[in-house]
């Protein structure tokens, strides 16, 4: 084994053996991801992607992906030196391995972002919702309110009574504030239907 061919196994067990540990150690490739905010113009790694501010996922420059390179780059190098190629031919071909295996990581990385979810519910977007008093709320005290949420499901949050009269358990109410992550309800205002 010559030189060149030692160097791009060097490479490639490098970048290997980093996402490997940054895989099952998680973590780790969260923590050196400081090459995306350099590069990438992000924060803690992420990048607001097709200009949707409200969109962060991870940097095309993130360390992953920079180690991903790195393995494509080392393994294709090694093949191609072993069948005879010059070094810097070797080279110039494991570009284009190495840049497809990071676009790949990339996709990976940003499919893995858009599955994460919040089970956090933003309590100021909860004003104007109507629930049903889980746990009667007394008299200037703190009882539960059950709330749909946006996935279908229904969330029980402390709430308090807007005016400080007691609500009892099963009316209707309605969020008018927050206080806090208290939620301050009235009584939704019954309709009558007229026969």
């Amino acid at each position: 084994m010559g030189t060149e061919q030692i160097f791009f196994l060097f490479i490639a067990l490098f970048g290997a053996g980093f996402l490997f540990l940054s895989f099952i150690l998680g973590e780790l490739g969260d923590a050196f991801d400081s090459v995306g905010d350099i590069l990438g113009g992000g924060e803690g790694g992420d990048v607001d992607v097709g200009g949707d501010s409200g969109a962060e996922g991870p940097s095309p420059l993130s360390l992953r992906n920079l180690m991903a390179f790195l393995t494509a780059f080392g393994a294709s190098g090694l093949i191609t030196s072993a069948y005879g190629w010059d070094t810097l031919t070797s080279s110039l071909f494991a570009v284009i391995p190495g840049i497809v295996l990071a676009f790949v990581a990339y996709r990976f990385m940003r499919a893995l972002h858009g599955q994460e979810s919040s089970s956090v519910v933003e309590v100021a977007r909860l004003v104007g919702s109507t629930g049903v008093v889980e746990v009667g709320l007394p008299q200037g005290g703190v009882g539960r309110v059950l709330l749909g949420t946006a996935g279908g499901g229904r969330t029980s949050f402390l709430a308090r009574s807007e005016d400080g009269t007691p609500i009892s358990t099963g009316e209707s109410v309605i969020v008018k504030s927050t206080l806090g992550s208290d939620l301050v309800v009235s009584r939704a205002a019954r309709t009558t239907v007229k026969e």
